[in-house]
């Protein structure tokens, strides 16, 4: 179902957006380049280039991107053009569809992931 790739690496000075912590942003947000939310979204995501959601972090969203890495939690479906990753921090709540799926505790696979 998902091949098994390396993890996703992101330069940090290609982040281009960042919502901080203590942040909180309701709206829809469309980037053609790297966003990280490390406080609390809510609304819909559309970015051309990887989506970062840092420990800590709550989001309410659908998210559609290419790489999609999470280490805080996030309560919506993901469409990953390419690698969905998910940190031992990371637990989603929702759809996923994903050309290639990483967990970085891979014998906990599934642990934090629930899907309908």
């Amino acid at each position: 179902m998902f091949q098994k790739k390396r993890t996703v690496e992101v330069d940090p000075e290609k982040i281009n957006t960042v919502i901080g912590k203590n942040t909180f942003f309701e709206g829809n947000i469309r980037s053609e380049s790297t966003l990280r939310i490390d406080g609390n979204f809510t609304g819909q995501i559309e970015a051309k280039g990887n989506v970062i959601i840092g420990e800590g972090a709550k989001v309410q969203a659908n998210i559609s991107s290419d790489n999609v890495i999470v280490s805080g939690e996030v309560k919506g479906n993901i469409l990953a053009k390419g690698q969905l990753q998910i940190t031992s921090t990371g637990k989603v709540y929702g759809d996923i569809e994903a050309v290639s799926y990483t967990h970085l505790r891979a014998h906990e696979t599934g642990r934090n992931l629930v899907c309908r």
